[in-house]
């Protein structure tokens, strides 16, 4: 069965959930490895190190011509109002998929308001009947899936389901912008929800010799630890490491999500020395764990969307069959949001989250307890050798990846991927990651979740009742 052929019935069930990170446009294939990496990270060491850039502000949508926006809105209405099979309505969205390539920005905008109006119900009344409701998103799935069907006219062009991302990636960027954007996202990310599937993605490892271009989008899309050298690449796809990526059987050469793993002696708790170039190789043959530490998703247009409850299950399987031995498993994760979260709390709610034994601890070594969580988050040094800092610190992280939640789930994002994929919180590690993004973010701190495979489907159902599986050691903190 093709993977696009699913009900409509099962698309507007879906729940979904996650993560990713923009596409550059891809280099042409005659240059060699070395030569290709040696200009990209010839252009990341070019000069003195500068303050970020300000985002670039996306343009207005323009005023399309009142020709134009009648020939779209007939266009949109053919492709909404014909059958699946109707030919006229394909070749409609043919030719709106191909003016929506070719324009830039502000045209794109506008094109997307003309595509949520027509999407969308003749009144605001008539939106009250559950079978009008209904019938406007099986059109909208009828639409989507249209262009999911179609291919590009040139050898060069991208799949159907691949342009699909790319316009919910716009989709994201502009919803603010554009009245009635929302309800097109909702019913393309149920789609994407279904055919991304983690059951019917490929699983590929990636080594040392992978098509240079695969290699070169592997650095790209590296979301979690920036890949910084020719040496630190060689290192992460070295013989005691392995790297695997997914990918869709419509859209082979481009990865959706990276996972690099480390194997070790014991459970990872610092990635500075995960990732030492200088460290010597692990012996196979003794090491207990393999450590997931990096997870990246690569594209914009698939954020928020479920790959399904058991991604990382996929590359346990891949693992236990190469290494038979190897029982256990766990991540060395970031805490992205903890820093933004933290900042937001007064100082009555960081001081019922650390209750009074600790808070006098803290008044006892440092006198006064901050003003509020912005203060708190300056105070809590991410290299600071003290205890009460460190205890401080590890008790306001256990509550934010345990008791923090966001429409029932967690709301760290990285936290909601792996508790939704079965894992436990067993370890939060104090100085784990002193990058400058470590420390803006987490506050240095990193976290391991354990992976049990036996365990995997209870703990899923231990989160869905509100109830996240954590250790002993968690447990005290909270």
């Amino acid at each position: 069965m093709n993977v696009l052929d699913t009900t409509e019935q099962k698309v507007s069930e879906k729940v979904s959930e996650k993560v990713s990170a923009p596409l550059d446009t891809e280099r042409g294939s005659g240059d060699t490895l070395l030569a290709r990496f040696g200009r990209w990270w010839g252009r990341k060491g070019e000069g003195e190190p500068q303050a970020p850039a300000a985002k670039p502000v996306a343009p207005e949508a323009i005023a399309l011509s009142p020709r134009v926006l009648r020939r779209q809105r007939e266009q949109l209405r053919q492709c909404f109002d014909a059958r699946l099979t109707d030919g006229a309505a394909n070749a409609a969205a043919q030719a709106w998929r191909q003016e929506y390539e070719a324009a830039g920005e502000a045209a794109r905008q506008a094109m997307l308001g003309v595509l949520a109006e027509v999407a969308a119900p003749g009144s605001e009344a008539a939106t009250v009947h559950a079978s009008l409701s209904q019938a406007l998103s099986n059109a909208r799935i009828r639409f989507f899936k249209r262009l999911a069907a179609l291919h590009g006219q040139h050898g060069d062009s991208v799949c159907g389901l691949h342009f699909l991302i790319h316009l919910r990636a716009d989709m994201l960027r502009w919803h603010k912008r554009i009245p009635g954007l929302r309800a097109l996202d909702d019913d393309l990310e149920a789609l994407f929800s279904n055919w991304f599937d983690v059951g019917l993605l490929e699983l590929q490892p990636i080594t040392w010799d992978s098509p240079a271009s695969l290699l070169e989008k592997l650095i790209r899309y590296e979301a979690v630890h920036e890949i910084s050298s020719w040496t630190d690449l060689r290192n992460r796809l070295d013989s005691d490491r392995r790297c695997y990526a997914f990918f869709h059987p419509r859209i082979p050469r481009e990865p959706l999500i990276f996972v690099e793993v480390a194997f070790v002696p014991e459970m990872a708790a610092n990635v500075q020395a995960l990732l030492d170039e200088l460290a010597p190789l692990e012996d196979l043959r003794r090491v207990k764990w393999a450590i997931f530490y990096s997870i990246s998703n690569t594209q914009a247009g698939l954020r928020g969307v479920s790959f399904g409850n058991f991604l990382l299950k996929r590359v346990i399987e891949e693992l236990q069959r190469e290494f038979p031995k190897l029982k256990q498993f766990a991540t060395l994760s970031p805490i992205p949001g903890f820093a933004d979260w933290l900042r937001r709390q007064d100082a009555a709610a960081v001081a019922g989250m650390l209750g009074e034994k600790r808070l006098a601890r803290w008044t006892e070594r440092h006198g006064d307890a901050p003003a509020d969580g912005a203060a708190w988050f300056a105070a809590l040094a991410p290299d600071s050798a003290d205890a009460v800092v460190r205890d401080t610190a590890l008790t306001l992280a256990a509550h934010y990846l345990v008791r923090e939640q966001k429409d029932g789930l967690p709301a760290d994002a990285v936290a909601r991927f792996h508790l939704g994929n079965g894992a436990c919180v067993e370890r939060l590690n104090w100085g784990a990651d002193l990058s400058r993004k470590g420390r803006a973010q987490g506050g240095g701190m990193m976290v391991n979740y354990l992976y049990v495979p036996d365990a995997l489907d209870d703990n899923l159902a231990r989160l869905g009742a509100g109830n996240p599986r954590v250790s002993r050691a968690v447990g005290k903190l909270l």
